[in-house]
């Protein structure tokens, strides 16, 4: 009867000889009719594909949105594509911004570049609106606007003639809408940016940024013009701005380098002392801004892409799985004439049916994994703003559909149609796969063993990696410390004796706020970079014009610093009010430059410059290091001046708290503003949490990673769990026998585990060879150690090994259960 029924459906879903060529696509609609009653039947088994793919579908498409917002979209600009970034090399590594007169060198010596600009990003107070605002603005050489190919939407942009009249400024069109409500009758208003008057004569359109290499992931709201007048007067050696330039026509940035490096020859021989060393980067604008982030979501994306590959590893397995069920069917149709191809059709038009459903989940979630990711994603990775699931981006979805298809379909296709019709008409099926069938089956077992073990032991480095870094020393306290940033500016602080007045009083303002321990300004906050100069050490033989002296970062301090820090003092004093008298200035040191500049003697009153400054400034005391360039840079040399002596005219208070740091900011504006309500406040946070947005970018990946190793292991688990169940219940008969031979429960269990210990061994054995050939992926994002962790990999080899064994147990356990009688009985 069971024949019979199988071939009545034969004959009703038309799998017949005599297929006319012009009906293929009519008897390819059929398939999938017949295909799509196959799936209906087994409800079970088409969720468990679905909902398997979808979720790797779905995973793999929300990381191609966030990779293609961040790193695959261009720039807003013009072609986009001609725009370079030229940065300056030297003995501190690649790569820093240009001196103002290398800068005047480069326009008229260089034959690259259709134009070239010039900016000067930071911070600037706005002190004309109701209330004072402290802005992420920029000066910018005038030719910028025209260079990027951008015009005003409302007035005009900064133009060469501003030259002569640089008190004017262009508004972001967020500032615009925020500040003036979008009036159009806004041009010729004047603002008071850093205490000096400048009139409004253009807003941009909404979006537009100057893509500047300091501020991937700030926005530019106002600019004002960079003359060359002010760039000439800046010393050479003071190197300070960012420089973009379009490329000529015709010319690639190759050619471009070996231009500059032309120049900078040039330079090295007219300029040695401040040139020797230095050369040029040219980099593609889109690369230098986004191509770090871009490199280490792209190994997300795989990462991402090597879990699905697993899944239709899984599913391919269970496809064959259902095959050796289907043997009979299959047997019957050739029997009756269907050929292999038209059976191939028939399998992979499932298997296309199978892929489109799982498309359509993945796209949902997508869809919420996206929206989820947003919230999630670190405030250092740029243009978070910019991710959504758009057109691109399904249809990368529907193409990774289309491929798993391909990957899960076609091979179980092209396996389960070569049936010998005879026995599988004799036995009915169901007997279990044959042998080259359950080979082809078992290659996809190790192979999700395989890359389950690659990504095990890249999640468990990178958590090693990550703990490494919160684990070390940072130099500083960061519990209970409150920031903030302050830019002293206005008619009043022209000078630094006045701006040094000003920190200092704000410094003994916030130190007297009740629930404050200790409070101090700094020009330069922990982990966030600053400002370097070589130095002259007095008793020293003097510096050639090739070696201009060790590199020293420089920090300027006032108040009580390092107590509100928590930076320890180590030989000496700190600094006191009379150390910034310019006859003997007295400076502090860190231990990294005490031991690199003075080997192994007192540094307490040595003596050094900056350069050729005639002003020698003397150690009076030895602070702990501090980790000034980021959580991953190590400890450079460092000095901190007295405020009055310092280089910044921007500051940060900082303040150690009693209790919870954030509880006392109220107190604290309300003290600055007493001391000049014009100087606002911004960017106050808890260092604590400085620290965790530090961390924020390496967090992400280590727990996306874990995450994606974690699925990993699972599929693994459950197709090794599929296949040995698959194994057992083939062959109940012949462990019946075996057990009515007195090979006993023991035995059974030894056979089943045996085969899924031989799977686990040829998995973890190919995974090895994986790892080995990701060690250099692996490099690039680990920090303190090293691609490849001994330890590590036995501990993910062990792991595989023990999940393959227990998801082979239960099946082991059934089948030692099975009555002998009953599979005796059975044939």
């Amino acid at each position: 009867m069971e024949r019979y029924g199988l071939v009545r459906h034969t004959l009703r879903d038309g799998l017949v000889p005599g297929e006319a060529r012009g009906e293929a696509m009519t008897t390819w609609g059929k398939d999938v009719q017949v295909a799509a009653r196959g799936l209906l039947r087994r409800p079970g088994f088409t969720v468990t594909i679905v909902g398997t793919l979808a979720l790797g579908v779905g995973a793999t498409t929300a990381l191609f949105g966030v990779f293609r917002a961040v790193f695959l979209a261009p720039i807003d600009l013009p072609d986009s594509e001609e725009l370079v970034v030229v940065m300056e090399t030297g003995s501190f590594g690649c790569c820093g911004p240009a001196s103002g007169p290398d800068y005047l060198d480069w326009v008229e010596r260089s034959r690259s570049f259709e134009g070239l600009a010039a900016l000067s990003p930071g911070w600037f107070n706005l002190t004309s609106l109701d209330e004072a605002e402290r802005l992420y603005a920029t000066r910018v050489t005038t030719g910028a606007f025209g260079l990027l190919g951008v015009e005003a939407e409302l007035g005009r942009t900064l133009l060469p003639e501003d030259e002569a009249n640089p008190g004017v400024v262009v508004l972001s069109h967020g500032l615009w809408e925020r500040a003036f409500g979008g009036r159009a009758d806004v041009l010729g208003e004047t603002l008071q940016i850093a205490g000096s008057p400048y009139s409004i004569v253009g807003v941009m359109p909404r979006g537009f940024d100057v893509p500047s290499p300091w501020g991937r992931t700030r926005r530019h709201e106002v600019y004002v013009p960079l003359t060359e007048a002010v760039l000439a007067a800046v010393e050479r050696g003071s190197h300070s701005y960012p420089v973009i330039a379009r490329l000529a026509d015709g010319v690639d940035p190759e050619a471009a380098q070996a231009d500059m490096e032309r120049v900078m020859r040039e330079l090295a021989l007219e300029h040695p002392r401040t040139n020797a060393e230095r050369s040029v980067r040219v980099f593609r604008i889109h690369e230098y801004l986004y191509g770090s982030v871009g490199r280490q979501l792209a190994m997300m994306l795989a990462a991402a892409g090597l879990v699905l590959l697993i899944a239709c590893g899984n599913v391919a397995g269970l496809q064959l799985a259902r095959a050796a069920g289907r043997e009979s069917e299959l047997a019957v149709r050739r029997a009756l004439g269907a050929s292999r191809l038209r059976l191939v059709r028939l399998l992979f038009s499932e298997s296309l049916l199978l892929s489109a459903l799982a498309g359509g989940g993945g796209v949902l979630v997508a869809v919420l994994a996206v929206g989820r990711l947003r919230s999630v994603l670190p405030p250092t990775i740029p243009r978070v703003g910019d991710v959504a699931i758009d057109a691109p981006v399904l249809l990368f979805a529907l193409g990774a559909a289309m491929l798993t298809a391909l990957l899960f379909g076609m091979l179980p296709a092209l396996v389960s149609v070569r049936t010998d019709v005879a026995s599988g008409v004799r036995e009915g099926g169901g007997s279990g796969l044959a042998p080259g069938k359950e080979r082809v089956r078992d290659g996809f077992i190790i192979g999700q063993i395989a890359l389950g073990l690659v990504l095990a032991n890249g999640a468990a480095l990178l958590v090693q990696s990550y703990a490494a870094l919160k684990g070390q020393e940072y130099g500083f306290d960061a519990e209970g410390t409150l920031t903030l940033a302050l830019s002293a500016s206005g008619p009043g602080y022209r000078s630094l004796a006045d701006r040094h007045r000003f920190y200092e009083e704000v410094a003994q303002r916030v130190g007297e706020v009740p629930g404050v321990r200790a409070a101090g300004v700094v020009s330069k906050l922990p982990l966030s970079g600053g400002t370097n100069g070589n130095i002259q050490v007095a008793g020293q033989p003097p510096r050639s014009s090739e070696d201009d002296g060790p590199l020293v970062e420089v920090s300027s301090v006032t108040g009580d610093y390092f107590a509100a820090m928590g930076i320890p003092l180590l030989a000496g004093r700190t600094l006191e009010p009379g150390d910034s008298a310019s006859a003997a200035v007295g400076v502090l040191v860190n231990r990294r430059m005490a031991d690199e500049v003075w080997p192994g003697q007192d540094p307490v009153g040595k003596r050094f410059a900056f350069g050729d400054a005639s002003t020698w400034l003397t150690v009076v005391g030895v602070v702990g290091d501090v980790r000034q360039w980021g959580v991953e840079r190590e400890v450079l040399p460092e000095t901190y001046l007295p405020f009055q002596q310092g280089w910044s005219s921007g500051g940060y208070v900082v303040a150690r708290a009693a209790g919870d740091p954030m509880g006392i900011v109220g107190a604290v504006r309300r003290a600055i503003r007493g001391v000049d309500p014009m100087q606002p406040a911004s960017e106050v946070m808890s260092m604590s949490a400085r620290m965790e947005d530090a961390f924020a970018q390496r967090r992400f990946y280590t727990t996306l990673i874990g995450l994606f190793a974690v699925a990993a292991i699972f599929l693994a688990a459950a197709g090794i769990h599929g296949t040995v169940s698959y194994f057992v219940a083939s062959r109940v008969r012949e462990l019946g026998i075996r057990m009515a031979l007195g090979a006993g429960s023991g035995g059974i269990v030894r056979l089943v585990v045996r085969r899924a210990a031989r799977l686990a061994l040829w998995g973890v054995g190919l995974g090895l060879v994986g790892v080995r050939a990701s060690t250099s992926t692996v490099e690039s994002l680990v920090y303190g150690i090293g691609p490849i962790d001994a330890l590590t990999l036995v501990g993910g080899c062990l792991l595989l090994a023990g999940v393959a064994l227990a998801a082979a147990a239960l099946p082991a356990l059934r089948a030692a259960r099975v009555p002998p009688a009953l599979s005796l009985g059975s044939g």
